[in-house]
């Protein structure tokens, strides 16, 4: 089975919906999947990265307004008792969760036969923006909520013919 980009990021961001409506009661609204054309863009408040490695090689990045990576935070992780000065790495761990569980199970429904990998997820805090190479191709959905805009991307090497 062949997938497309447009049908990656789709099914990606079909399982954060998923996980954010049955994991943290929040419910989100998605946008069109776009190609992006600029050369740059934008991120969020917390930002993390993940490689898919195998057949498909790509990079999938979940960047979280504050207030959204906040409340899943606070859902998370409220059987718990963080020390305020604990708190920003719990909030990057909860990132890194998210993005493991939702890619993971995301491969099943779309790699081939050939296994895939998955790096661990790199947090990025407060950047601005990330410049995209000529030689790649971003696609790029937001699920927004009352609790803030997840933008999920998704970057693969124009080579691949995805």
């Amino acid at each position: 089975m062949s997938v497309t980009m447009h049908e990656i990021i789709k099914i990606i961001s079909q399982r954060a919906a998923k996980f954010l409506k049955d994991e943290m009661a929040i419910d989100t609204e998605s946008h069109e999947v776009n190609l992006i054309p600029s050369n740059r863009f934008m991120l969020n408040y917390l930002t993390t990265v993940l490689t898919i490695g195998g057949d498909i090689n790509i990079n999938v990045i979940f960047s979280f307004e504050h207030t959204l990576i906040r409340k899943i935070f606070e859902i998370y992780t409220e059987e718990l008792d963080v020390l305020p000065e604990e708190e920003q790495e719990y909030i990057e761990e909860t990132a890194g969760d998210m993005i493991n569980i939702v890619v993971g199970n995301s491969t099943v429904e779309f790699r081939n036969r050939e296994a895939v990998s998955l790096s661990p997820p790199i947090m990025i805090s407060e950047a601005k923006s990330i410049a995209k190479s000529k030689h790649s191709d971003f696609f790029v959905n937001h699920l927004r909520s009352i609790h803030g805009t997840l933008s999920i991307f998704c970057i693969a090497s124009k080579d691949t013919g995805m």
